[in-house]
């Protein structure tokens, strides 16, 4: 019992608090039931929480982890942090968590009007697998083909042009040429020309991060980069990638080779509104940490543990 409240007060502070945050009645409603002014129903309601007869839980249903959520997007100053608590930071579990979240954040903020943007990635094959329905204008591939053939961008908008009924803009081309002669005559391709114009309609993008300390990325392991050349862009500091941008630990980007690649570049990058990186597990803490300090992307969907990391917490 709380301290100086009678057993008839606290049956009234209850029966107030029920009606109002249970039943959904005004305070006038209940003021008019009892005989009081609302005035004194306000105090009534602020005695039943003072006391502990009413107390507060807000719980996100599911996954999702709105604490660290929220304090992402406010330290990165991001449009949008979604955190995803995963059974564990196997990358397979964290991928398939990840990629149903993400389907599930693409098919709330996609509109009928936005041209979506989307690179390759086994996260981004299994948002893909995982959506349900939804409407948009057009979605755009906005790197070549690299990695297995179930994760290439081909088959990622294949998906989810699919699902959405959308017109669908493929790059059949490779990640990355041979050398720059050859990637401005694949550019050159009217097929491929096409859909590298459409870079500049993108409205909305959904992108992975590749991790290359410790290596987790399709460009890292791409037969187009010899390793001479992985070695170099190592020793400048590269630890991340977004298609065939190459970011080094203070986020800054590593141009040496995207003329030799057949893909959107930073500055097509930063001119589409909303970019929406997704990526988690225990490989990826530092590629998205430099992902974000590139700002090249400006929303994340992300897992707990990762997370948790990037905010210090452990």
């Amino acid at each position: 019992m709380p301290p100086g409240m009678g057993p008839d007060e606290q049956v009234r502070l209850a029966h107030i608090a029920r009606e109002h945050f249970v039943v959904g009645k005004t305070r006038i409603e209940i003021a008019d039931e009892l005989g009081l002014s609302r005035f004194k129903v306000g105090r009534l309601l602020d005695d039943a929480i003072k006391s502990g007869i009413v107390r507060f839980e807000i719980s996100v249903p599911g996954p999702i982890d709105d604490e660290r959520s929220a304090a992402l997007q406010r330290k990165f100053a991001l449009k949008r942090a979604v955190v995803v608590r995963t059974p564990a930071e196997l990358s397979d579990a964290v991928q398939e968590q990840l990629g149903r979240v993400g389907a599930e954040l693409l098919q709330e903020i996609a509109s009928p009007d936005d041209i979506i943007g989307m690179t390759a990635g086994r996260t981004l094959n299994q948002l893909g697998q995982a959506l349900d329905t939804f409407e948009t204008g057009e979605v755009v591939q906005l790197a070549g083909v690299a990695g297995p053939v179930q994760a290439t961008g081909v088959e990622v908008i294949r998906r989810v042009s699919s699902v959405a009924h959308a017109r669908a803009w493929m790059l059949y081309a490779p990640l990355i040429a041979s050398d720059v002669a050859a990637a401005e005559a694949i550019r050159r391709q009217h097929d491929v020309a096409q859909t590298l114009r459409q870079f500049a309609r993108v409205t909305l993008a959904f992108v992975a991060i590749g991790s290359w300390a410790p290596p987790d990325s399709q460009f890292y392991d791409n037969l187009g980069i010899t390793p001479d050349r992985r070695r170099a862009l190592e020793r400048k500091g590269v630890v991340a990638d977004i298609g065939a941008i190459l970011i080094d630990s203070s986020g800054v980007v590593i141009d040496d080779v995207q003329q030799q690649c057949i893909s959107i570049d930073q500055a097509g990058l930063r001119r589409i509104p909303e970019v929406v990186g997704i990526a988690g597990g225990a490989r990826k803490t530092d590629a998205v940490r430099a992902a974000l300090a590139s700002g090249l992307i400006n929303s994340l969907v992300t897992d707990s543990a990762l997370a948790a990391r990037l905010l210090g917490d452990r």
